[in-house]
């Protein structure tokens, strides 16, 4: 039976008490007249650093700018990057933005993280660098894995941590696991600035280049030194950015919890399989995701489950991004050449998870999806 409740895959939380200050801050700055380059950018990216536990944090006004000024720092131009295919599209784009070429991996199965045994097949003599996605909001656990690998070839390693804003791996947060951890804080994240993005590092070279590169290549004397662009994040975004980080520990916490009760009401129901999260990583939860028994129809289970039961729900990244047409048409790639991926992604079901959601709602949601899955078997 519909209830009248829409059950989203995923919604912004303010409480009342952030609200409250965030209207306060926001009336403080829009009277002060800086709406740019001022104290609550530097404030955000000062916490940010510090909750990440890495050197420097940088703000930009989005996760792909992230991505494409770390690329451009570590100079991939004419060269090869390797990318997992299932992620989001904007983070191959960012290669071919920064001048390089992608060249698309294979995932495991049991975590959906890139394979690091295909990271080695497919390095060649114009490999640079690695990009590592913590695939809804789990940090890859073949991380050191791919460090080793990445140190022993004199390659780079960014971490896309767009799902993994609080995920950590052996006590060390999503971030600070490679040369560069790229953030995104799309209203659909874990935290969210409206729009957003934040660079963290170790590295001074990037931390510089990067405030440079958001500014039109400018540094502090306002000479423009190297090539860049207007990449800034905004001191409204800033603000919000600030409050959702006070709250983020929370935020992680609280979806583990909803996660841990659809792990158990989901014992019961016959055909799915959750991406189960290794010893020693602290998931982030950005999504929920099960994977479907081949021959169960997903789109048929989806629609239903919307039509039916007003319950939203999610793909990760069907089509891999190495079958999308302009890497089809550009690239020559094609079906058979990523076998993994092209089997389970299209079995994966992304269900309703963030912080909005009560507890009770999850074996709701739950005994909807088995309905569901009987149903599309006998129509």
């Amino acid at each position: 039976m519909k209830e009248n409740v829409v059950y989203r895959t995923a919604f912004p939380v303010f409480d009342e008490e952030s609200i409250r200050k965030i209207l306060s801050d926001m009336e403080s700055t829009l009277r002060s007249g800086v709406l740019t380059n001022g104290l609550h950018i530097k404030e955000f990216e000062r916490k940010f650093a510090e909750y990440v536990q890495t050197e420097y944090a940088v703000a930009v006004n989005s996760g792909t700018s992230d991505l494409e000024i770390a690329l451009r720092y570590f100079g991939v131009k004419n060269s090869e990057v390797i990318v997992p295919t299932n992620t989001f599209v904007a983070t191959a784009n960012a290669v071919l933005f920064a001048g390089g070429k992608p060249v698309f991996v294979d995932m495991r199965e049991d975590t959906l993280c890139v394979d690091p045994v295909d990271v080695e097949r497919r390095l060649s003599s114009k490999t640079v660098g690695v990009i590592v996605v913590h695939v809804a909001g789990l940090v890859c656990p073949q991380i050191q894995e791919l460090s080793r690998l990445c140190k022993d070839h004199g390659l780079f390693l960014i971490e896309d941590c767009a799902h993994a804003h609080g995920a950590m791996f052996d006590g060390v947060k999503a971030g600070a696991l490679g040369d560069a951890g790229c953030f995104s804080f799309y209203p659909t994240k874990i935290m969210t600035t409206g729009e957003g993005g934040m660079i963290t590092t170790d590295n001074s070279g990037l931390a510089e280049a990067a405030r440079m590169m958001r500014n039109h290549g400018q540094n502090s004397q306002s000479l423009m030194v190297t090539l860049g662009y207007n990449w800034r994040m905004g001191e409204i975004n800033a603000i919000l950015g600030e409050h959702q980080l006070e709250n983020l520990e929370f935020f992680v916490n609280r979806r583990n919890e909803l996660a841990q009760v659809y792990n158990e009401c989901l014992l019961s129901v016959e055909g799915v399989s959750p991406i189960t999260k290794p010893s020693g990583v602290r998931h982030g939860y950005y999504k929920y995701t099960v994977k479907l028994d081949k021959g169960i129809n997903v789109e048929k289970v989806s629609k239903m489950l919307k039509a039916e039961y007003n319950i939203e729900t999610g793909h990760l990244y069907y089509p891999p991004i190495h079958l999308h047409p302009y890497y089809r048409e550009n690239f020559g790639t094609g079906e058979g050449t990523l076998p993994i991926a092209e089997d389970v992604l299209p079995r994966v079901l992304c269900l309703p998870l963030h912080v909005a959601i009560a507890e009770e709602s999850v074996p709701y949601i739950t005994r909807a999806l088995d309905s569901c899955i009987q149903a599309s078997k006998t129509k």
